[in-house]
């Protein structure tokens, strides 16, 4: 069997279409951070467990003022309330 001593044609590789897709400069994506509105636009489970953190902070004043009949528990209940609107107000805003 005669051995042939010429080198194995090489194919010519095609360089791969590549992809127009832009990316923000300066961070990769999904880790840019970002304020807390934009945060609490994107993530909807983000807002809803600062809310429901506000809401049990609330009741368990509200329920501490109920227990005791002491002022200061129904004013810290009364001010808890702010925030969950300050919530509203940077997410739809």
């Amino acid at each position: 069997m005669p051995e042939r001593s010429r080198p194995k044609p090489s194919r010519a590789r095609r360089a791969a279409p590549r992809r127009l897709t832009r990316q923000q400069p300066g961070a990769p994506p999904g880790k840019s951070g970002g304020g807390p509105r934009d945060r609490l636009r994107r993530d909807p489970f983000l807002f809803l467990l600062s809310l429901g953190t506000l809401a049990f902070v609330t009741w368990a004043f509200a329920l501490t003022w109920w227990v005791t009949g002491s002022v200061v528990p129904l004013a810290l209940a009364l001010a808890s309330i702010a925030p969950a609107f300050f919530l509203f107000y940077l997410r739809d805003a």
